[in-house]
């Protein structure tokens, strides 16, 4: 009995492992334009507009990624590859939708912040620091949201602005997602990412999972009398 728990325990944990290993792989290829191009582009304030937009095929890896979380809990077959390629391939004509805009506004906001002195803008960098939070926690909520739903551009618009709201606690748990990210970039460096990218992936599909059932609740399983958006529910 002993040693069947031990090689169950050693299985979960080998699988997994794999699965980690298997999406970071898949993270970095998914993400290797934005390598390529961070790389090529020399840290300074001219830049930030365009190192913002480079990041867009980033947007489609993390749907991606958090589709293939959430199916390893509907499936246990070890093929994390098989999962994350279908999550991409259902997510990132809405994942670029979502996030080309958002990322424009962010290369905007950090411009302002970069270039504050010279335009006189400098007393408001805070609030251009504090909304670029708000953007981007919006799109980490639009991202989750549409790797495992299919609703209209509108209502997933919609549904991200009334969960930031009215889900205080699950906004401040996204919020320390990113904090995290921040904080690890800012002390250890940019370069930590790309191994820890599949971990970040994880932290972020565990910790929106609540938000995902509600949505489910209210606006996918509801009674036909209840009030609900005009949705197409489906799995990614």
């Amino acid at each position: 009995m002993a040693s069947r728990t031990v090689r169950s325990t050693f299985t979960v944990l080998t699988e997994g492992l794999y699965w980690f290993l298997i999406l970071g792989l898949m993270l970095v290829l998914a993400c290797s334009p934005t390598i390529l191009i961070w790389t090529l582009l020399a840290p300074e304030p001219e830049n930030v507009l365009l190192m913002l937009v480079a990041a867009l095929p980033v947007v489609p890896a993390v749907a991606a990624a958090s589709s293939a979380w959430r199916a390893r809990t509907e499936d246990s077959d070890p093929v994390p590859a098989a999962r994350f390629l279908r999550g991409y391939r259902l997510t990132w004509a809405d994942s670029v939708v979502v996030g080309l805009p958002t990322l424009l506004v962010l290369g905007v906001l950090a411009t302002n912040v970069a270039y504050g002195a010279s335009l006189g803008t400098e007393g408001l960098s805070l609030f251009f620091l504090v909304l670029a939070a708000a953007v981007l926690l919006a799109l980490m909520r639009a991202v989750t949201i549409l790797s495992e739903f299919r609703f209209r551009r509108v209502d997933l618009f919609r549904l991200t602005v009334l969960t930031l709201l009215t889900r205080p606690l699950s906004t401040l748990a996204l919020l320390s997602v990113l904090v995290l990210a921040t904080g690890v970039v800012l002390l250890i460096g940019g370069s930590v990412l790309l191994p820890a990218a599949p971990l970040l992936s994880f932290v972020l599909w565990r910790t929106e999972r609540p938000t995902a059932q509600w949505i489910r609740e209210r606006f996918v399983s509801a009674p036909p009398e209840s009030p609900t958006l005009p949705v197409t529910p489906g799995a990614s």
